[in-house]
């Protein structure tokens, strides 16, 4: 564990640092899933999102100068509307160098805090396959398995998890 993870919020200026940690983070899983399905939707799903960037809920985790890790929350689905209470983990990912060293757990204990003094009462997230027993491990439980839309005629195996804040 490192115990110098700071916390910042992103800003429209991280896109290309955080576009790159997430493809190294997410190119991981792909033993995960049928190949052919996994070339369609890493490219969809390896970019830093704008509007998450310039959401104020979306944070980078720093080591030292280092962007190890990054994620946040909405109180949006992805894809948009609206659960009253529930808030919505927003596209998580850790650098392959930083894995198992606290920044995502950090990170998302960032995020449950922020989203709980906005008023959620619950917090969900579409976890990838491998990702699932990240958040279990985290009081999330498996409400079911979904298919995410990663763009036209591309959807990937996910699971549906949930849990109460704070």
């Amino acid at each position: 564990m490192i115990n110098d993870i700071q916390i910042r919020h992103a800003r429209p200026d991280d896109a290309g640092v955080l576009s790159e940690l997430i493809a190294a983070s997410y190119a991981r899983m792909a033993d995960h899933y049928e190949p052919a399905l996994f070339a369609r939707a890493l490219p969809k799903m390896a970019k830093a999102n704008p509007k998450l960037l310039e959401s104020g809920t979306y944070y980078v985790a720093l080591v030292g100068e280092d962007a190890a890790g990054c994620g946040g929350w909405t109180l949006e689905l992805p894809g948009g509307g609206l659960i009253e209470g529930v808030a919505h983990i927003r596209h998580f990912a850790t650098h392959p160098e930083h894995l198992r060293k606290g920044v995502a757990s950090r990170l998302l204990d960032h995020c449950l805090e922020r989203a709980h003094r906005a008023g959620a009462t619950a917090m969900r997230a579409w976890s990838t396959l491998p990702g699932e027993a990240f958040y279990t491990a985290a009081g999330f439980v498996r409400l079911r398995p979904i298919d995410v839309p990663m763009g036209p005629g591309v959807l990937l195996p996910s699971i549906e998890m949930e849990r109460p804040l704070p």
